[in-house]
């Protein structure tokens, strides 16, 4: 029994405990959550002229789950000029300066009108000037700050504050709009009440460049540079410019506005700031569509030098974004047309992504041989296409054409060579068109004109890497000693362009003409009678008629063995020599027999000269007088030195008198 009593006093503590628990558990404090707005003509910035009166809607929700007992709003300016009487703050039930306060409950909402007069005695050194609204709401604190904007006129469309419908342009697209400028510029009455006035105001409302848009309109005051013009406004007028927006150019596809500027100057106040609405105020939302296009750039003609070896030319390639958006574009090229051993060098397939107006660049190369000829050329082009649309194209053509340059080179079979005395010399030439074109080249020659030196063609035609052959004739004078030198004789031909040239020196050497005549002395008809152990002397005359002077080998041919030559050799100029054979007959010669033979004469270049019969008649008689009887003709000088002798040194002196000429 005991036992349970204990049971159930345990039972009963700890439910105590759980009841306990639940009763001091604290519960979650309710709290208010201020939150604040304000809007005035255009955001926190409302307008108004001296003596006139800003307005604003200061917007207070309670967010949270607890009511705010007092909320109260303070103002204040920065400058002390303004004072915070001309502060108003009203609502449906109520209205108050410089202060303000008002319950508000969990969840509510509460609009405070705010005014501000523009007292004529505030101090305005600048158009805009901030208020600032403290706002408590039971201890806790915030602010926020309205700009008074002093003007005597403000700027907006039309529809304000209701915002303009956005508007998509593709290009050539237009739409109208109507920009408002308004005179709120009032005096104070003498009752306190105000009165809109005239305003001198210079106003000018221009909207700030964007390319590829235009904004015109058909008043007249509207400027199509200066945009809208007011020389002054009329006591509350209103002024509407209806103006066209079109989009003529290429544009960033999306959205973006046009932002109207407008300012004024007071033309009684040549030394005052001009006054500028502020920015934004008057702003037209604007669209592009998306467009593709595609340009491309760099492509042309070249012209390649190779005379110093392959050249190469190089191309900036260019590829730009014409459409209003990001794109890629596909490259191809065309390489048909490209010779074999030319070779071609970075050609990609794509230009990668280009954002709107950007462009990229790379360099093509295309490499010409050595062996390419004049005129020889190479094309190849390229196609930019837009990924996004197949119809935007954009070509380039590329081409090179080899210029033709110039050489040349000659060689001639020997540069000298032997001619007789009147006869013609011919020199063979080989010239070579060491360039890449088809020549005509000029052939000139220079020399002594007694040697006659003429080319058989004054011009000749090669093609590329070819040759032609000409002949260079020389006349050797026929009065000309052997061994005389013609001198340099220069061959000079010529490229067309009249400054490549190659030259070639040759010369011509006279040669010996062996010309012998061997006869019989005057008066003689070589035919002499002796009688046996008798001896006679014969004579003939040996010529050189040659242009030089010979060395002659002499023998006696059919001649008996008592018939001796004066002389194995004999050396014979221009004089004619005498040669003398001795004829002693022996005991062998038969009496009444006659011997019959000649004379051979062999020149140096081994021409055989046979002089004409020579005759000894052998009397059938003895002889005793052993006395040589000679055969007297003339009054000749029978001495073989002296004739000799006579004959060299008078052949010196004409081959010395010929060349001195």
């Amino acid at each position: 029994m005991q036992s349970n009593r204990r049971q159930i006093l345990s039972f009963v503590a700890i439910l105590m405990m759980v009841v306990s628990a639940f009763a001091f558990t604290p519960s979650a404090r309710a709290e208010g959550s201020l939150d604040t707005s304000l809007e005035g003509f255009y955001n926190v910035y409302s307008f108004a002229s001296v003596n006139g009166t800003a307005e604003y809607d200061l917007t207070l929700t309670n967010n949270g789950d607890a009511d705010f007992e007092t909320v109260s709003i303070t103002a204040s300016f920065q400058d002390t000029s303004w004072e915070t009487a001309n502060v108003t703050f009203s609502t449906s039930e109520d209205s108050n300066n410089q202060t303000f306060s008002l319950p508000l409950a969990a969840g509510g909402l509460a609009q405070v009108h705010v005014s501000v007069f523009v007292s004529s005695d505030a101090k305005i050194d600048f158009a805009e000037v901030p208020l600032t609204l403290d706002i408590n709401a039971d201890g806790t604190e915030s602010s926020i700050t309205a700009i008074v904007c002093v003007t005597n006129w403000i700027a907006y469309q039309s529809n304000f504050p209701s915002p303009l419908e956005l508007n998509t342009y593709n290009k050539g697209d237009n739409y109208t709009y109507n920009l408002t400028v308004k005179n709120i510029a009032v005096t104070m009455n003498p009752d306190h009440t105000t009165s809109p006035v005239d305003i001198t105001d210079m106003i000018q409302l221009q909207y700030s460049s964007l390319s590829g848009w235009s904004v015109t309109s058909t008043d007249e005051s509207w400027h199509p540079f200066y945009g809208g013009q007011l020389d002054g406004m009329l006591a509350d007028q209103v002024k509407t410019w209806e103006v066209t927006v079109n989009l003529t150019g290429n544009v960033k596809a999306g959205e973006d506005i046009l932002n109207f500027q407008a300012s004024s100057t007071n033309p009684d106040d040549p030394f005052g700031m001009p006054y500028y609405q502020p920015y934004g105020l008057t702003i037209i939302p604007v669209s592009a569509v998306e467009w593709y296009g595609v340009g491309s750039s760099g492509g042309g003609m070249r012209n390649a030098d190779i005379s110093e070896g392959s050249s190469i030319q190089t191309w900036s390639v260019g590829v730009s974004n014409f459409g209003n958006t990001a794109d890629t574009f596909d490259l191809t090229w065309n390489l048909d047309n490209i010779p074999a051993g030319w070779t071609i060098s970075a050609t990609p397939t794509t230009s990668g992504s280009i954002d709107w107006q950007g462009s990229t660049n790379f360099d093509v190369s295309l490499t010409v041989p050595a062996d390419a000829l004049s005129g020889s050329s190479a094309s190849f082009s390229m196609t930019a296409t837009s990924s996004s649309s197949s119809i935007e194209t954009s070509s380039q053509t590329f081409e090179v054409m080899v210029d033709q340059h110039y050489g040349v080179s000659m060689e001639v079979d020997t540069e000298s060579k032997n001619g007789v005395p009147g006869s013609t010399v011919e020199f063979s030439f080989n010239l070579t068109n060491t360039g890449n074109g088809e020549d005509t080249f000029d052939i000139a020659i220079e020399g002594p004109t007694m040697w006659s030196p003429m080319s058989s063609t004054t011009s000749l035609m090669v093609g590329a890497v070819s040759s032609g052959q000409f002949l260079v004739s020389v006349m050797v004078p026929s009065t000309m000693p052997a061994d005389s030198n013609s001198g340099d004789i220069t061959v000079t031909v010529t490229s067309s362009d009249g400054v490549t040239a190659v030259n070639s020196t040759i010369s011509v050497v006279s040669s010996q003409v062996f010309s012998i005549n061997i006869a019989y002395v005057a008066g003689s008809d070589g035919i002499v009678t002796i009688s046996g152990d008798t001896s006679l002397q014969i004579k003939l005359n040996i010529t050189n008629n040659g242009n030089g002077i010979d060395t002659l080998s002499l023998k006696l041919v059919n001649a008996p063995d008592w018939a001796t030559l004066g002389a194995d050799t004999l050396t014979v100029g221009p004089i004619p020599v005498p040669l003398v054979i001795t004829l002693s007959p022996d005991n062998a010669a038969v009496s009444g027999r006659d011997y019959t033979f000649q004379v051979i004469a062999t020149s140096l270049d081994g021409t055989e000269w046979t002089s004409p019969d020579l005759t000894a008649e052998i009397e059938a008689q003895k002889i005793d007088n052993t006395d040589v009887q000679e055969e007297v003709l003339d009054e000749e000088d029978d001495s073989p030195g002296f004739g000799i002798l006579a004959s060299l040194l008078a052949f010196t002196f004409v081959v010395y008198g010929r060349r001195k000429d």
